[in-house]
């Protein structure tokens, strides 16, 4: 029995000394010390590396039921771990395969070596991976194998950079100029990438705009001269307040200068435009096919950049030619911000009394050609401010300003074919414009790059028509043909009648709220996705004799929001997939949009790209027809009651050649758009119609680039039909801007200082609206010649040149820029305004 009890004491004394309490009080004591203590106290077995582990200190203060638990307190943020064997616990370092895999980012910011400008929309490869810089010139890079990164970064104008980068933040990245002020700096051997980039995206053309000094006409539309020059822009006709892209019509495409649109500003002959050619920096031209990003818009998009300035010193230019002066200047702010400002006017009255022939055809079939004077009357202004900025972080943030207004009228006095009645009519239209936008660009540490941008925009235009006519009165009567009055009955004498006094006011506003994200997901994937808030009031008035006979006011809001994937299948192939989506709330409705595009790398020369997408835009730039067969404009907005949603489906598919200098592009559209809206005037009232269009065709471009000089070809062959419910039959019909076949032609030679160039545009032609529609109007033709000499010194530069503009004086007529005026009982009067004739220009321009 004492043996029995003894045995069941010493068990009870083991269960009790086993489920005792571990209590552990130490302050940074050496981790090996501690689990000493802990097997002399409590007897444990341990097995670990006594000097490894003496050089974890060890803080606790805390009480634990076993060795376990406290052996997962001590260990947990330690690269240690245990396991238990039999009666031993083994204590040893963590496998390698469990640490969490190391992430080597590293972002970047390109820019001008020498004026410090960032270059937007660069085109950026790591590690045989590419992608686009933002419109800040910004871009971010990770990955998981390797800290050191293979970088080239190529832009328009500007020599290859190709190096090796390591990781880290905020690096930047200088390109330098093909063209520089510093005399003595010479770069030879170099790849240089200088006046286009096409081919690599479906649809999208990339301009230097440093080029465009260089073309004929250098001064206040050196940029739409050049645009003008690319295959898919009509430049025939001389369109000179709209941008009509593969055959697109008035409104449809989109002019975005540094965020907020510029809808046009009229001018005369295509000599001002409404960018000032000193505060372009990029221009992305987007004929068609783009991506999930932008939208509102079925025609295409020209994104247009502005500088910045420096941030370095003061710079200044100053430019004056035959028409305007041009001042631009930079002043510095401090290490990280800049002010910008520049304005043009018009110092003098641009033209005197000018003949023009002006072409008369009659009812009955009779017609001549005789001389008429008018006395045109142009004026223009325009301002331009930004300020812009950075922060260490590598954010950026930008303050942009414009206004402009211009004033063109002419007068027309003449006799009727009769001789009994004398006629004058006048044409006045006045344009005001305004433009600003504020954004900030943030780049987060996780490689998330987003950029938020508030703009608004406004054109207001404003026409007046007044015809007056004088008549003889006698036995016969007189019989006027206008819409006012007429004139008869016996006797003699003269009688002044008004017979049309007409004002018309229409004015667009546009405010847009837009936030765009873009997440680096890993080297071969790319997110980008953002929302926006757009809003459009459109104004409308209309009076004849001082009597108003319409005076309305719309508006219509809508959210957007979009997401594409761009994912690098491999190093040839790129596919982006996008869905956008548009909500209008008056419409109650939510209008989807998927697009795709793909670009596949045959070799490293050849490249095949390819879009499809559809389209939606909530405004229109409806045609107004009156019973002559005049045609005006106004904008109005999309409320699906009347003036139907456009909608548009696109189809491009291209292949590029780029080796040795040459540039090959071909690329075939189909386009399909609907929800045109006419107004049709007649004797018993204006109806409102609506219509579809077809549009197909096919770009080419060869350009060559041979030491310092540049050539290049760029082809049109177009067709685009069209089909209202006012038409006869179910045909579809040329539309106004048909123009079946465009050649165009440049020559850039660079003779340092002295530069030549040489551009020529041939235009089948429009379709007859004079006479007879079905066939094809007069053919159009332009020879333009240029000379200029660059005189650099290291502070300043000085600039002149002489400009021909249609060498050869051939009659081209503007497109769509005519006027039919009754003239007797069964005649009209056609005046056709003449597009650029014979122009001499010169320039000065002055750099410091």
């Amino acid at each position: 029995m004492k043996n029995v009890l003894l045995l069941i004491s010493l068990l009870l004394s083991s269960l009790v000394g086993f489920s005792q309490q571990l209590d552990l009080h130490y302050r940074e004591k050496p981790l090996n010390e501690v689990l000493l203590e802990l097997r002399d106290a409590y007897g444990f077995q341990l097995s670990f590396d006594n000097e490894h582990l003496s050089l974890f200190p060890i803080t606790v203060d805390h009480s634990f039921p076993d060795l376990s638990e406290a052996l997962d307190y001590l260990l947990k943020n330690l690269p240690l771990t245990y396991e238990k064997a039999g009666e031993v616990f083994l204590i040893y370092n963590r496998q390698q395969e469990q640490q969490l895999p190391v992430v080597f980012r590293f972002s970047g910011l390109v820019k001008d070596e020498f004026s410090g400008e960032h270059l937007p929309f660069a085109h950026v490869v790591v590690n045989d991976k590419g992608m686009i810089t933002d419109r800040n010139g910004a871009f971010s890079f990770r990955s998981k194998t390797d800290s050191l990164f293979y970088l080239r970064i190529s832009y328009l104008g500007y020599y290859l950079l190709d190096t090796l980068v390591t990781s880290g933040p905020n690096q930047s990245f200088n390109l330098k100029p093909s063209l520089i002020r510093l005399k003595e700096i010479q770069v030879e051997g170099t790849p240089l990438v200088r006046s286009e980039q096409m081919g690599q995206q479906a649809g999208e053309i990339r301009l230097n705009h440093q080029v465009a000094g260089s073309l004929p006409g250098y001064g206040d539309n050196s940029v739409f001269n050049l645009l003008r020059l690319q295959p898919g822009i009509l430049a025939a006709g001389e369109q000179s307040n709209d941008l009509i892209i593969r055959g697109s019509y008035a409104g449809q495409s989109q002019v975005l200068f540094d965020g907020f649109t510029l809808f046009g500003m009229k001018n005369f002959n295509d000599n001002i435009s409404a960018v000032n050619p000193f505060m372009a920096k990029d221009i992305r031209l987007m004929k068609g096919g783009f991506s999930a990003e932008y939208g509102g818009r079925v025609g295409g998009i020209v994104q247009i950049t502005g500088v910045n300035g420096s941030t370095a010193d003061f710079q200044a230019q100053l430019a004056v030619n035959n028409m305007t002066m041009n001042g631009w200047f930079s002043i510095p702010l401090g290490k990280q911000t800049a002010l910008v400002m520049a304005m043009r006017q018009t110092y003098y009255e641009l033209y005197d009394k000018n003949q023009l022939t002006l072409g008369t055809s009659g009812r009955s079939g009779r017609g001549t050609s005789v001389d008429r004077y008018v006395f045109p009357d142009y004026n223009f202004r325009d301002l331009n401010v930004k300020f812009s900025g950075k922060s260490g972080k590598g954010d950026f943030y930008s303050l942009s300003f414009f206004r402009g207004q211009d004033r063109y009228v002419y007068g027309l006095e003449y006799e009727t074919q009769s001789q009994r009645n004398q006629l004058t009519y006048e044409d006045e239209e006045t344009n005001h414009q305004y433009g600003a936008s504020a954004r900030y660009s943030k780049a987060w540490a996780s490689g998330l790059r987003s950029e938020l941008t508030a703009a608004c925009s406004s054109l207001e235009t404003q026409v007046t028509n007044l015809r007056e006519s004088a008549g003889q009165q006698g036995g016969s009567g007189g019989s006027g043909n206008g819409q006012g009055g007429s004139s008869g009955g016996s006797g003699s004498g003269t009688s002044w009648i008004t017979d049309t006094d007409d004002y018309n006011q229409n004015k667009i506003d546009e405010f847009r709220l837009d936030l765009q994200n873009h997440l680096v997901l890993s080297p071969a994937h790319k997110l980008g996705f953002g929302a926006g808030l757009v809003e459009n009031v459109v104004h409308f008035r209309e009076d004849s004799f001082a009597v108003n006979l319409a005076h309305e006011k719309y508006s219509l809001s809508r959210l957007n929001a979009y997401l594409e994937d761009h994912i690098s299948v491999s190093r040839e192939f790129q596919l982006t997939a996008g869905l956008r989506a548009d909500w209008a709330f008056d419409l109650n409705r939510v209008d989807l949009q998927p697009r795709i595009s793909a670009a596949y790398a045959l070799t490293d020369a050849w490249k095949l790209t390819a879009s499809w997408g559809t389209y939606r835009q909530y405004i229109s730039h409806s045609s107004v027809v009156d019973p002559l067969g005049n045609f005006r404009y106004l904008w109005t907005i999309c409320n699906d009651a009347d003036i139907p949603v456009l909608w548009s489906q696109q189809a491009i598919w291209g292949l590029g050649w780029h080796k040795n200098g040459y540039l090959i592009s071909a690329e075939g559209y189909r386009k399909h758009t609907k929800g045109l809206s006419r107004y049709v005037e007649t004797s018993e009232g204006t109806g409102l119609f609506q219509g579809e269009a077809k549009t197909s065709g096919l770009d080419l471009f060869v350009k060559k680039d041979w030491k310092e000089h540049s050539f290049w070809v760029a082809y049109t062959l177009s067709e685009t039909k069209e089909h209202f419910s006012y038409f006869d039959s179910g045909e579809y019909l040329r539309a106004l801007h048909d123009q079946r076949h465009e050649l165009k032609t440049a020559a850039l030679l660079n003779f340092n200082p002295v530069y030549l160039s040489v551009n020529y545009v041939f235009g089948s032609g429009f379709p007859n609206l004079l006479d007879d529609p079905s066939v094809d109007g007069r053919a159009y033709h332009r020879l333009d010649i240029a000379v200029s000499y660059r005189f650099i010194k290291p502070k300043y530069s000085l600039e002149a040149g002489v400009s021909v503009l249609n060498v050869f004086n051939y009659e081209n007529i503007k497109y769509d820029n005519f006027v039919r005026i009754p003239d007797d009982q069964d005649a009209t009067l056609n005046v056709a305004a003449e597009a650029v004739p014979f122009t001499p220009t010169m320039f000065v321009k002055l750099a410091f």
